[in-house]
């Protein structure tokens, strides 16, 4: 696994594993057979919580985004595949969104391979969850930031929508507190920020209930809170909205991406995402180009006079393109790389070949550049010949 990164060949594999075929339209896009999370569904009616893969309570109730090594014969580690790059996006699924995850997995190969595409020498790691709302059997699922076909295959399918909602303001509070303040990413301690989607089509309930937090996160979710730096958030102490969505910004490149979304309603929103912040969108089939542009310009690997072209090669329908572009235009171009600059990191960052100490260290003790040097320069054995071996083979 410390090698291993996503392929279309093994998405191709691990979702025939788990029993999800696809039909392919005149264009050639996919389309699932049946409903990938029935499972699932049945999983959550029956015991009231999701599969423990996408449970947030469960593994520790943080989620992770780590560097990943290969452990050398001297005890040192190299670096396997890039600097992390964490993606999380939480979609609603209620109501008229209730099919958000049999899309989410038939572009799958798209948005690994797209937002690959501007994150070049990075470790793409995905966190594709949900949401609904509270009076859902389950309102949330949240897996862990994976990179592998067959790991993001199989949370997906874990997925359990409800499809309904109750009302029609929903409870993407939860998943904006889960980003904001359960999240680990390495990529905070070097100065930089993780990329956060917020995907939606309904205004949001202005609430954080300790009961509803305990229900979601488990009654360790406190513990979990102090673990992860934030002891002042307690059952009697909760963050206003302000604190959170603050919160939020300060740790992520957070985006809310509104679906045929009211522009009545985007006051709801407007006061935690600015300007710079906000894209719109008419089907979420776009949405691999639509957060690969986003990220493509905040990290500066896509130019802004190139948005369209980006979105053109990568079918995104004039409807989208008009709908999206508006909010496009508005992305704070290179903000990644200011943060970098910002942060006078020796070196710049860690990439696929370093050497650390530890796996709890910052800086590399050897760049790849240096080991690929000394490689070089290194002595080569002489050929030894071989007693056992056969001498009368006759080479052509």
């Amino acid at each position: 696994m410390g090698y291993d990164v996503f392929t279309e060949h093994k998405f191709d594999r691990a979702t025939a594993a788990k029993g999800v075929s696809f039909t392919r339209d005149r264009e050639g896009h996919r389309h699932t057979a049946s409903n990938v999370t029935a499972k699932a569904e049945q999983h959550v009616r029956k015991t009231g919580r999701p599969p423990r893969r996408v449970d947030p309570a469960a593994d520790g109730v943080i989620r992770r985004s780590l560097m990943r090594f290969e452990p050398l014969p001297d005890g040192t580690f190299k670096v396997t595949v890039g600097f992390p790059i964490p993606v999380e996006s939480s979609c609603d699924t209620t109501g008229s969104m209730g099919n958000n995850v049999n899309t989410a997995m038939e572009v799958l190969p798209e948005t690994y391979a797209t937002i690959g595409e501007v994150l070049p020498g990075r470790d793409l790691q995905l966190a594709l969850g949900i949401f609904g709302d509270i009076s859902d059997r389950f309102p949330m699922c949240r897996p862990q930031f994976e990179m592998t076909a067959e790991k993001i295959v199989e949370y997906i399918t874990d997925l359990a929508p409800e499809r309904d909602g109750g009302d029609y303001p929903e409870d993407q509070q939860y998943p904006a507190f889960a980003a904001a303040y359960l999240t680990y990413a390495l990529i905070n301690l070097y100065g930089l920020k993780y990329y956060h989607f917020l995907i939606t089509d309904a205004p949001m309930h202005t609430r954080l209930d300790p009961d509803q937090l305990e229900r979601i996160f488990g009654e360790n979710v406190w513990k979990c809170l102090a673990d992860n730096g934030y002891g002042q958030i307690t059952r009697s102490k909760l963050p206003s909205y302000d604190e959170m969505f603050a919160e939020l910004h300060r740790r992520a490149h957070a985006f809310i991406i509104g679906v045929e979304y009211d522009p009545k309603y985007i006051g709801d929103y407007g006061r935690y995402y600015d300007e710079h912040h906000r894209i719109m969108i008419n089907d979420t089939r776009c949405l691999p180009a639509i957060e690969a542009a986003v990220i493509g310009l905040t990290e500066g690997t896509l130019q802004p006079l190139d948005i369209e072209t980006f979105l053109r090669n990568h079918q995104v329908s004039e409807q989208n393109i008009k709908a999206a572009l508006p909010g496009l235009k508005k992305v704070v171009f290179r903000a990644q790389r200011l943060l970098e600059e910002k942060s006078k990191l020796v070196g710049g960052l860690p990439k696929a070949g370093d050497i650390f100490a530890s796996k709890d260290d910052i800086n590399p003790i050897k760049r790849a550049e240096e080991v690929i040097d000394q490689e070089a320069e290194a002595p080569s054995e002489p050929a030894v010949a071989d007693a056992d071996a056969d001498t009368n083979i006759g080479w052509l």
